[in-house]
């Protein structure tokens, strides 16, 4: 049951990150609704489940965009470790500490992201840091908002908990 149910909340979040996420965009910066998901998996549910939906959907990302195919599931892949990792030494239950972890893990995964990329020039990368990483965060995180709320309200991950 439990594999099910991530399969299926996978899917549906990359499904939403291809057809919503470029709709609900502004001026360029979309939200990263996958990684509120590997976030909030393994953060619920520990180190082994993130090693394993930060690989499947960094996986179904690259599927989508060959461009840099295995960029980003390394990435979710070790999001998914080191958050999972993370789960014992934090409080779970107050939502502010959920999304300040979140958003601070997703400021790492951002810069990291940029370093890979292309960004040799350091006026460059702080410039994209500051144009594109930094809003990035602000967004995906007032939607985390509202999709941690809903997932919490998930029995399994009430059980899980």
């Amino acid at each position: 049951m439990k594999t099910i149910l991530i399969l299926l909340l996978l899917i549906v979040f990359v499904s939403l990150q291809i057809s919503l996420a470029p709709i609900i965009s502004i001026k360029d910066i979309t939200p990263q609704l996958i990684f509120i998901f590997v976030f909030f998996a393994s953060f619920t549910l520990g180190q082994t489940s993130g090693i394993w939906v930060g690989f499947f959907s960094g996986f179904l990302c690259d599927i989508f965009d060959v461009t840099h195919f295995g960029l980003n599931m390394g990435l979710l892949l070790i999001a998914g470790f080191v958050i999972g990792t993370m789960k014992p030494k934090f409080y779970r239950d107050n939502l502010l500490v959920d999304i300040l972890f979140f958003a601070v893990a997703l400021f790492l995964y951002e810069t990291i992201y940029l370093i890979l990329l292309w960004q040799f020039s350091l006026g460059i990368f702080l410039l994209n840091i500051l144009r594109y990483s930094i809003p990035t965060v602000l967004y995906t995180t007032i939607i985390s908002l509202f999709v941690f709320t809903l997932l919490k309200r998930i029995p399994y991950f009430v059980q899980s908990h």
